[in-house]
């Protein structure tokens, strides 16, 4: 009776999960529910700042009164050799029977935690085991896990690097780049130019002065002169002598004692249609 008091107490002081800033607490499942052997990553939370604060176990021996027997109940040290925690449990000369151990740890960190055992030495069984383990979680151990914890820094966003392109480092800008001409200044820091610009510059204000020279002689010079001494250039004379081949209109009309008569009937046509015309525009100014 009272080894079932202690189980449930141990239960009830070790809730599954609750919070107290800045740790939270837990407890595992049975360890031992699959094999007297286990790994404690399938058995603790995967978290960060975690620190075992107690244990617990209970198991059922089968065996004779009269054989030795122990069990011995532990877990190997993860950091070194020996162990982070070792029971052992005398069972020579003891009947059968059920025993219930609970133990209060001083916060052990979970990487100390090698592989959990329980282990029979002499004669009979272990069957119905139970390994529990109770945990405390600093919510804090890394204060940028949870702005409200103390240290905690704010972040600073990550800027990608933006490479930035220079012309001056591209290869094909700089084989461009005649990088080997080399100019000449004089006095007055005026550039120096050598033989052959000196030509085509030459050549260049000559043409330049020419055409000046040709738009100020159409400017000065009158349009009528310029037009005279166009025709002076051309011989029209050719034109004045040429003679054409004629010949004799024999069906000319001869007109009858020299004179052309009127035609009256054209003359009334003519009359009408100029009084009517006159009708027509004296129309548009008697509106």
């Amino acid at each position: 009776m009272k080894q079932r008091l202690g189980w449930v107490l141990f239960l009830v002081a070790l809730p599954s999960y609750c919070y107290s800033e800045p740790y939270y607490y837990g407890a595992t499942g049975n360890a031992a529910s699959t094999s007297l052997s286990w790994g404690m990553p399938s058995v603790l939370p995967d978290v960060a700042g975690l620190d075992i604060n107690g244990l617990l176990y209970r198991y059922t021996t089968v065996k004779n009164t009269e054989d030795a027997m122990k069990v011995h109940i532990g877990n190997h040290n993860a950091t070194g050799d020996g162990y982070t925690f070792r029971e052992t449990d005398d069972w020579s000369g003891v009947p059968s029977n059920t025993i219930v151990k609970s133990f209060a740890l001083s916060n052990i960190p979970s990487a100390n935690w090698g592989t959990g055992f329980i282990e029979v030495e002499g004669e009979g069984t272990v069957e119905d085991a139970v390994v529990v383990y109770s945990y405390r979680v600093d919510r804090c151990y890394d204060p940028q896990s949870d702005p409200s914890c103390a240290g905690y820094i704010e972040p600073v966003p990550d800027i990608p690097e933006v490479e930035i392109y220079d012309a001056l480092e591209d290869e094909s800008v700089l084989n461009a780049i005649d990088t080997e001409t080399e100019f000449k200044y004089d006095e007055d820091g005026n550039r120096i130019d050598d033989e052959e610009e000196e030509e085509e510059n030459t050549r260049i204000e000559m043409g330049l002065t020419a055409s000046a020279n040709a738009l100020t002689l159409f400017k000065n010079q009158g349009q009528d002169d310029i037009i005279m001494a166009i025709n002076l250039q051309t011989n029209i004379n050719m034109y004045y002598n040429a003679k054409i081949n004629g010949g004799t209109l024999s069906d000319a009309t001869q007109l009858q004692d020299g004179e052309l008569l009127d035609n009256k009937k054209a003359l009334r046509n003519n009359l009408a249609q100029q009084l009517l015309h006159e009708q027509m525009v004296d129309m548009q100014y008697n509106k």
